[in-house]
């Protein structure tokens, strides 16, 4: 069970970032979602902290990809493989451009 009862908050601006870089390098539309969540796991055997991606689509059923680390840690071949989890291809030379990019707009 995944419980997110850290006191340490992850950043606003890195969660908004790799939301919209993964909106450009995919051109998803208005009718479609991207979440990006970080959970602590206090159970033996899991990750401390787990960063969870879902695309929530009208005409679709829901994805999501697991990465075992904070969102602060995620990276642009991080975000390649959830694109490849999601079913789409997305070069990793963009999404690196475009994650530093919205980064950059989110940090204020």
């Amino acid at each position: 069970m995944l419980i997110n009862t850290s006191p340490r908050r992850p950043k606003r601006g890195r969660i908004g970032g790799i939301k919209q870089a993964l909106r450009a390098a995919l051109g998803l539309s208005d009718d479609m979602t991207v979440m990006v969540t970080e959970l602590v796991c206090p159970e033996q055997g899991c990750a401390p902290v787990e960063t969870v991606v879902a695309l929530l689509r009208p005409d679709a059923p829901p994805v999501q990809h697991k990465m075992p680390k904070s969102t602060e840690a995620v990276d642009a071949e991080d975000l390649v493989e959830v694109c490849k989890t999601w079913g789409f291809d997305a070069p990793l030379p963009v999404l690196t451009t475009l994650l530093q990019e919205n980064s950059v707009e989110h940090s204020g």
